[in-house]
């Protein structure tokens, strides 16, 4: 087996709670949407995904607790996926989109 420094051990540990946190925000958001979460693309899923992932990244955790999942409509999901859609991911900063899913995820209730 070959050695693991301790720092790529954290960033691997780093990585799996963050997909741990984005995979339970997902099945709270698909369990209260309920049959209406097939409206959503597997593109579309993906992209929700990869925001929840940055907004964690960058959020304190005692935020991204208080952010309703299990209680969003799927307006709410619509509107959290059209950040992504209606930003170029690959010119914005990431600061800023994570901004703008901050404040949503936030006022949401």
């Amino acid at each position: 087996m070959p050695d693991v420094s301790k720092t790529e051990i954290g960033r691997r540990m780093f990585q799996l709670h963050k997909g741990k946190n984005v995979e339970k925000a997902i099945e709270k958001l698909r369990h209260n949407i309920g049959p209406e979460w097939k409206a959503f693309s597997q593109d579309d899923i993906h992209l929700l995904e990869w925001l929840l992932g940055a907004a964690w990244v960058s959020m304190d955790t005692k935020k991204w607790d208080r952010i309703p999942f299990d209680s969003m409509n799927k307006e709410d999901v619509t509107r959290l996926i059209e950040i992504g859609k209606f930003t170029d991911l690959t010119r914005a900063s990431q600061q800023s989109v994570v901004e703008g899913l901050e404040k949503l995820l936030l006022t949401i209730s």
